[in-house]
C-alpha cells in the first residue's frame, strides 16, 4: 500500500526544476463550462480531486498568468486535462472536478487524482508513470491497473468482483466480496481486504498477492 503524498507540496516539488513559462506568483480560481463525460485524462504531473455528485463542475485554482497553459477538452464523453507546454508554477495547481457518474480514471506522467463518491455499475482505473490514484465509494465491479511505479489506492471503495494488474514496481488496494481477479509481476504488489468469495491470482517476478 502507498501513502498519496500530500497536496500542498505536491506543485513545488513536481515542477521546481522544470524549464518552462515561470508562474508570476499571483494565483487566480477560473470556473469552466464543461459537462457531458463520464470518464477523465489526466496527464503531466497535474492533481485533480473529483467527486461524484448530482451537477457537473469544473475550477482550476493555478498562478493566473498559466491558466491559459492548462487544457481541458471535453472529447467522446472523456475529459482531459493536460498541460499545454512546459510550465513551472509558484502557487499550488488545484484541479477540482463534479460529475454525475465516473465510469473510467486515467492517470499518467506522475500525476494524481482523488475521487469520492464513485457509484456505478463497473469502474475502471488506470495508473502510470509514476501516478496515484486513490478512490472510495460503492461500485458492483472495478477494473484496476498500474504500471511503472504507480499506485490505486481502493480499499475503501465497496465491491462485489475486482479484476487488476500491477505491474513495474506498482502497488493496488482492493476490497472485493465476491471475485478476485488478481496479477502482479515486476517487483509490484496488489493487497485485498474482506474474504473474496473466490480467488484468481498469478505474481510473478519478486511480486506478491496477499490479504491486508
Amino acid at each position: 500500500m502507498f501513502a498519496l503524498f500530500a497536496v500542498a507540496g505536491f506543485a513545488g516539488c513536481k515542477f521546481a526544476n522544470v524549464v518552462g513559462i515561470q508562474g508570476s506568483g499571483t494565483a487566480k480560481t477560473e470556473t469552466r463550462s464543461l459537462s457531458g463525460f463520464k470518464e477523465i485524462k489526466v496527464e503531466n504531473a497535474l492533481h485533480v480531486e473529483v467527486t461524484v455528485q448530482k451537477d457537473f463542475a469544473f475550477t482550476i485554482t493555478a498562478d493566473d498568468n498559466l491558466l491559459e497553459h492548462i487544457k481541458t477538452e471535453v472529447s467522446g464523453g472523456t475529459l482531459v486535462i493536460a498541460t499545454k507546454d512546459n510550465i513551472a508554477p509558484k502557487t499550488k495547481i488545484e484541479i477540482r472536478v463534479s460529475l454525475p457518474e465516473l465510469t473510467k480514471l486515467n492517470v499518467s506522467g506522475a500525476s494524481t487524482a482523488v475521487v469520492a463518491g464513485a457509484k456505478t455499475d463497473a469502474l475502471k482505473l488506470d495508473a502510470s508513470g509514476a501516478s496515484k490514484i486513490r478512490v472510495d465509494g460503492e461500485v458492483k465491479s472495478v477494473e484496476a491497473g498500474a504500471s511503472g511505479a504507480s499506485g490505486v489506492e481502493a480499499e475503501n471503495l465497496k465491491t462485489e468482483n475486482a479484476k487488476v494488474n500491477a505491474s513495474g514496481a506498482s502497488n493496488i488496494t482492493v476490497a472485493p466480496t465476491g471475485e478476485l481477479d488478481a496479477e502482479a509481476s515486476g517487483a509490484s504488489t496488489v493487497i485485498y481486504t474482506n474474504e473474496p468469495k473466490s480467488i484468481k491470482q498469478n505474481a510473478s517476478g519478486a511480486s506478491s498477492i496477499r490479504k491486508k
